[in-house]
This record gives C-alpha cells, sequence and structure tokens, in this order.
C-alpha cells in the first residue's frame, strides 16, 4: 500500500534497525514492525514434474479471463471454488462452474500431453490473471504431486491443487440442443447495458429476461418502480420460442 501510494519514478530505501523496518522515499517515511525471518515457512523442493506444459501468456491469460467469472465462492462443495485445468491430448482446457453455470474453453497444444486433471484454487488463478501478460512469451505449467508450478519471466508460482473430483462437465453442455442463433457480440452487449440501465441497481444479481420467437429476440428489464425497458434486436432463428430469464 506505501509503494502504491508513491509515484512510480520515486527512489525507496529501506533500512533494518532491531525489530523495525524504515522507509523512505522523499520526504515521507514509514517505521514499520517486522516479524523474525526464522518464522517464515520453508519451501520444500519440490520432486521432479510428473508432467510439464508449455504455451504463451496470452493463451493461458485467456483460458484463465473467459471462465473465471464462473468459480464459486466459499462454497461447501470444495472443488467447485476452483477452476479445471486439463491436458488432453493436444488441448488444455479450463472449466469453471458455481452450480448455476458453467464456462468452459480449450486452446491448441503443440504436441499432444498425457491426460492430466487439477483444480485450481480461485486465489491462484486471480493472482496468475493479474501477472500474466498479453504477451507472446512462453509460460511453463509443472504438475506436481498435489501441487502445479507456472514459470513465465522473472516469476515462479507454485500453488497446491484442491484435492476432489470436478463434475463431469460434458454432461451439463447440450449436444442435440436445435435452439441456436447467432448474434452480433457488440449489439448484444450495448442492448443488454441500455436495459439493464433500469435494472434494480441494489441487487446483487440485475436480472433481464429474453424472449426468443421467430427471427426476433426481445430483452425486456422491470424494476421495483414499475419502470421498464426493452430492446429488440433481428436474429435468424425459426424454432420453437423460448421464454428465459437471467
Amino acid at each position: 500500500d506505501i509503494l502504491r501510494s508513491l509515484s512510480s519514478s520515486a527512489e525507496v530505501s529501506l533500512t533494518r534497525k532491531d525489530d523495525h523496518l524504515y522507509v523512505k522515499s522523499g520526504k515521507s517515511a514509514f517505521n514499520l514492525q517486522i516479524l523474525p525471518a526464522e518464522d517464515f515457512p520453508e519451501v520444500a523442493d519440490e520432486p521432479e514434474s510428473e508432467a510439464a506444459v508449455t504455451l504463451t501468456q496470452k493463451e493461458l491469460k485467456n483460458l484463465f479471463h473467459h471462465v473465471q467469472f464462473a468459480i464459486a465462492q466459499q462454497d461447501i462443495r470444495y472443488y467447485l471454488n476452483g477452476l479445471l485445468l486439463l491436458t488432453d491430448g493436444k488441448q488444455l482446457i479450463s472449466v469453471g462452474t458455481d452450480g448455476h453455470r458453467l464456462a468452459y474453453i480449450a486452446t491448441q497444444l503443440e504436441t499432444a500431453q498425457k491426460r492430466q486433471e487439477v483444480i485450481l484454487p480461485r486465489k491462484a488463478v486471480f493472482e496468475l490473471s493479474k501477472l500474466l501478460e498479453d504477451s507472446e512469451e512462453p509460460v511453463k505449467i509443472e504438475y506436481l504431486q498435489n501441487k502445479i508450478r507456472f514459470s513465465f519471466a522473472d516469476v515462479v508460482l507454485t500453488s497446491k491443487v484442491i484435492d476432489g473430483k470436478f463434475p463431469d462437465y460434458n454432461r451439463v453442455i447440450p449436444t442435440r440442443n436445435n435452439k441456436q442463433f447467432e448474434i452480433n457480440r457488440l449489439l448484444f452487449l450495448q442492448a443488454l447495458q441500455r436495459v439493464s440501465i433500469l435494472s434494480n441497481q441494489s441487487e446483487k444479481f440485475r436480472g433481464v429476461r429474453l424472449i426468443v420467437s421467430e427471427n426476433n429476440l426481445r430483452i425486456v428489464c422491470k424494476n421495483n418502480e414499475q419502470e421498464e425497458a426493452e430492446e429488440e434486436l433481428e436474429i435468424n432463428y425459426n424454432e420453437e420460442s423460448v421464454d428465459i430469464s437471467l
């Protein structure tokens, strides 16, 4: 917090005196309590990795970005409080679910790998999302016994994995569903943003109603004051009507 409050070009000096650390920068000075370094937990030497995968920072960041919103928070089903990272042949797959929604994304690897499956804790996912850059620089992922290690740039992050069985996501994703249509992402996003202006701002989940009929999508939103917003979009759809709230 101290460093964040200083300018990025500020020079900082650290001086230790007994059980205090003095931090100085320009005319700012801080006197901080410190704890004995001997009390810091020792990091055990890890055995050789059971398997390793290499991909770009950009690809891995993308894998996390598209599913981390669906990871559960403090769910009693502890295996949902993390992200499934699965290596299967030439695919690296990440899946997140909280029991109500599920997000899935896969990327191609250069070489086929043996199947490896781990559940990465939520905190590790969010920390890696901050550290990874949108670059073509490589990331090495090593599967260890009950742990996983990420090495990139000058960072090595080792995390424990969640011991448990992740739900079979393939059973959740419908394969024979014919109620499908494609829509321009930006048009859909802007329509949702306009309609949600009248949603109940105080509620955690600001819902909308989607009414899908022949070649037409209606997005409707009502609030407690009996106000209503509606958007209509043209779509290419010829199946039976669907009325769903999200």
